[in-house]
């Protein structure tokens, strides 16, 4: 098999992996709840590692793995729609703070229940052994993606 043909066929592997795994938890039995969410606020929300702290700006970049000038986008957006709320710091003024505003905690909330509710259906789908099977799967997956520079 030539090498351009092996790549084609891990592409649609990951493709495939993708779509699937996207397909059995996001849109799970049809159900869209959580689907008006966007990739970019669930990183957001959950770049808050305790949602009722505030954080300086470049935190909740690093956090949520984006570039400065995306988190800088982001958290306009999210003021805009009430999500989180930009202070300064009490300490130094040159700082500028981020907090989650009540209907951002309560998103962060409603979304991580509803994942952790629907994970734990599949799970249960899946049995003890193939869950930990799967896990220790994606776990060695991540080593091996956190290896790619």
């Amino acid at each position: 098999m030539k090498n351009e043909d092996i790549t084609n066929e891990r592409m649609f592997i990951i493709r495939d992996f993708l779509d699937e795994f996207y397909n059995k938890t996001v849109f799970r039995d049809g159900d869209k709840s959580g689907a008006n969410i966007s990739p970019s606020l669930i990183k957001f929300l959950f770049a808050f590692t305790d949602p009722d702290l505030e954080y300086p700006i470049g935190e909740i970049g690093r956090n949520a793995r984006v570039k400065r000038s995306t988190i800088t986008d982001m958290v306009d957006r999210m003021e805009k729609d009430k999500i989180a709320e930009r202070m300064r710091d009490t300490e130094d003024r040159r700082i500028v703070k981020v907090r989650l505003t009540a209907k951002g905690k309560k998103m962060r909330k409603d979304f991580y229940k509803r994942r952790r509710e629907e994970f734990l259906e599949i799970f249960e789908q899946l049995g003890n052994k193939d869950t930990s099977c799967f896990i220790s799967h994606l776990n060695e997956a991540l080593k091996i993606l956190r290896q790619i520079t």
